[in-house]
């Protein structure tokens, strides 16, 4: 028997074929009732639509793409499934690639997504500069803190607001002696790093502290290079009151070489993380962190993604993500 066609559900619901075009394709337009009885002569019929026509014909791909740095930093994977889950919500197929943050693979997975390919890209850049971003042919949406103001819509947390935040919360906890794990500028953190950094050094400023730059130790934000690094650096100094890692995975690392050397987490060393992947949760002890609203990202970006992809433009612009200061086991002192 051949598989069941669309002028069949018109046929068994009583309505036109443009009807059951106009329920197929979700438009708006239909009433609830005409809605309800081309959607049961579906589900009774077993009607599957032609997903490649109806893209041919509106000139769509049905996929958009999402570029992150690196999809195994535990920030990124959470927030891709996110933005995954949204994108089903629009029948969407999202495509994930990772630049590494390298120069030449942020620029060329931009110049790739091509109309043809998707019909939009969320991009989180962290080497390119405003005036080097490409022009593209399809609607984009930036997230981060190393691009903005330059037209399209953009979502970040305010980095320095929760650098403060998450340092006068040390403060109040009787730290005065700090060290940063992973604020210098090397090629992963030149985006964010810096701006969080601020934040940390405006807090201590305002208790007539300061941050020396033998107190800031140079990172990438992994668990081994945050080890690493930290244990080298700790040979040579004494042990700080307070130490905020740039993100949750360099925290568990800088745990982790605390440990080594016999240190404990709080009573002596108190440490903070970033971005509440899950972690936070579950490294002994447990991470204060800060809390980017990841379900909010998610869900604006691909909102205000598909505003450009189907009328051409969106309300969204600069966009200030809320977050929040978790406070767990490693900086609660007994």
């Amino acid at each position: 028997m051949r598989p069941p066609n669309m002028q069949d559900v018109a046929a068994l619901a009583g309505v036109s074929q443009r009807t059951v075009s106009n329920v197929v394709n979700n438009y708006v337009h239909v009433s609830e009732q005409t809605r309800k009885k081309v959607q049961d002569a579906i589900q009774e019929l077993g009607y599957r639509p032609n997903i490649a026509a109806q893209r041919l014909r509106s000139g769509r791909t049905g996929m958009i793409a999402l570029a992150v740095p690196n999809i195994s930093w535990p920030y990124f994977g959470e927030l891709a499934h996110l933005i995954q889950k949204e994108a089903q919500k629009y029948d969407l197929t999202l495509l994930i690639t990772e630049t590494e943050g390298m120069r030449e693979r942020e620029l060329k997975s931009l110049e790739g997504f091509r109309p043809d390919v998707v019909d939009g890209v969320i991009y989180s850049p962290i080497v390119l500069t405003g005036q080097e971003l490409p022009k593209i042919d399809v609607p984009l949406v930036l997230l981060g803190e190393k691009i903005s103001d330059v037209g399209v819509p953009h979502f970040a947390v305010d980095g320095e607001a929760a650098g403060k935040a998450i340092t006068e919360h040390l403060l109040e906890r009787g730290a005065r002696r700090f060290v940063v794990v992973g604020s210098s500028e090397t090629v992963m953190t030149i985006g964010p790093g810096p701006q969080r950094r601020r934040g940390i050094e405006k807090a201590l400023e305002e208790k007539g502290l300061s941050l020396t730059p033998d107190c800031v130790v140079e990172s990438p934000w992994t668990y081994e290079g945050a080890h690493g690094a930290l244990t080298s650096w700790l040979t040579t100094h004494d042990l700080p009151d307070a130490i905020i890692a740039l993100n949750d995975i360099a925290a568990a690392g800088s745990v982790r070489a605390l440990a080594d050397i016999g240190a404990h987490v709080p009573d002596d060393v108190m440490v903070t993380g970033w971005d509440d992947t899950d972690v936070a949760s579950y490294t002994l002890p447990s991470l204060t962190t800060i809390s980017p609203d990841k379900v909010a990202i998610a869900r604006q970006s691909v909102k205000a993604l598909m505003e450009l992809i189907e009328i051409g433009n969106t309300d969204c612009g600069e966009e200030r993500v809320d977050f929040e200061l978790v406070v767990r086991e490693s900086s609660t002192r007994r």
